[in-house]
């Protein structure tokens, strides 16, 4: 009977350490995963700050002073042209 206890602390140590071992690995595999999404979210921040930069450009470009005086004037002459 004590070596039956024997083998079967033993074999609760053999399991524990591979418990933990497996655990190990998981938690490097965890890690891995969240620098890439670490990564992944940087980009889309970036794309996300180019696109609005990049409408607010758009909307200056388009609505700036002169371009609205032109688009004005060009209204008008249009108007007065057709009978």
């Amino acid at each position: 009977m004590p070596d039956s206890n024997r083998k079967s602390e033993g074999d609760e140590i053999d399991a524990a350490k591979l418990l933990e071992i497996e655990l190990m690995q998981k938690r490097a595999e965890w890690k891995r995963a969240k620098e890439r999404r670490g990564g992944l979210r940087a980009l889309s921040f970036l794309f996300l700050f180019v696109v609005i930069v990049a409408a607010i450009v758009a909307f200056y470009l388009f609505f700036s002073p002169g371009r609205v005086r032109e688009l004005k004037s060009k209204e008008a002459s249009e108007i007065e042209s057709t009978p």
